[in-house]
């Protein structure tokens, strides 16, 4: 007489091992989103260190926008990135162009904007040396000269929704905090004031 497995039994088998993947599968995913969110911290400092090593060299921070081929526009609806080539060339600030990548940004924009896949990819980064900004105290007061921004794990687009004091949506942000669940709403981000975001 052959003896084998029952329904019964494979049906048991199948239902734990799903059970274990029901808890496994999550907890990777978690996982992820923490080593993503360590990587971006880690990238947006190195990215921070770069700049001021820009700065001492060349008495100010580089320009942010599309490049076309040799002039920087800067018209109110480009994106706000850092052309790679300012820190990895000639002079290596930073040694890599692919600690400038937003591991979070990964979808294309839906909509607006004409800018490359790569160039979406990129840490938002704003100079607010720029002068649509030099006449903004209150941006100067909060952030300093600039800000790096991560989009965290809610979605590749920024959360700006909310208004500030002076009723400039653009230059507020929502604070990525893990502790209120490792998939929530906010940013990551940078300012040559504070590597804090929950001092503003």
């Amino acid at each position: 007489m052959k003896k084998g497995f029952t329904l019964i039994e494979l049906l048991i088998v199948v239902a734990i091992i799903a059970i274990l993947a029901a808890i496994a599968v999550p907890n990777f995913l978690e996982a992820q989103v923490r080593s993503k969110a360590s990587r971006s911290k880690a990238d947006i400092r190195s990215f921070a260190t770069a700049l001021e090593a820009y700065r001492t060299d060349h008495n100010g921070y580089p320009p942010y926008g599309y490049e076309n081929p040799d002039i920087i526009m800067l018209p109110a609806t480009e994106p706000q990135f850092l052309e790679p080539h300012w820190l990895t060339t000639p002079q290596p600030y930073i040694t890599s162009a692919a600690s400038m990548f937003d591991p979070f940004r990964t979808q294309n924009p839906t909509s607006g904007w004409t800018a490359s896949i790569i160039h979406w990819r990129l840490y938002n980064y704003v100079n607010f040396d720029d002068i649509r900004y030099k006449s903004t105290a209150y941006v100067h007061n909060l952030y300093g000269e600039w800000r790096i921004t991560g989009s965290g794990p809610d979605t590749w687009r920024f959360n700006s929704g909310i208004k500030g004091p002076d009723q400039l949506p653009e230059f507020l942000v929502v604070v990525y905090d893990p502790s209120n669940g490792t998939i929530s709403v906010g940013d990551i981000f940078r300012t040559q004031k504070s590597s804090d975001p929950k001092s503003f």
